[in-house]
């Protein structure tokens, strides 16, 4: 007979047949960021792309060094790989002469060399 089963006793309880149960800890769970309405190929006539992976985001920086200008947003990204992605693109953008603005939460503009942004 264990200390435990003392203890239950104690309080009234029998101990023989009262075992202590870890439970497993539950996976955490994992979210699908697609938003569920159509989101838009293009704003204003500049291409958008939404990347998942670093891998998808670096294949967008040719676009630079064609003088196309793109819209990326990272909904679909990691934080980890949002940030290893923007940390390419100012590479990228250090070399070319190229820059980049926030337009909201989540969304870039990547404009080569030469372009701009016209506010209203």
């Amino acid at each position: 007979m264990g200390l435990m089963n003392y203890i239950y006793r104690f309080f009234g309880f029998e101990g023989d047949d009262v075992k202590v149960v870890k439970k497993k800890p539950t996976p955490r769970a994992t979210y699908n960021l697609k938003v569920s309405q159509k989101l838009p190929d293009e704003i204003d006539g500049v291409r958008v792309y939404y990347p998942q992976t670093l891998s998808e985001a670096k294949e967008k920086a040719e676009l630079l060094k064609k003088n196309t200008p793109f819209f990326v947003d990272f909904r679909g990204c990691s934080s980890n790989d949002k940030a290893s992605a923007l940390d390419y693109f100012q590479g990228v953008m250090d070399v070319l002469g190229a820059k980049m603005e926030l337009v909201e939460k989540n969304l870039y503009i990547f404009l080569p060399k030469n372009m701009d942004v016209e506010k209203d």
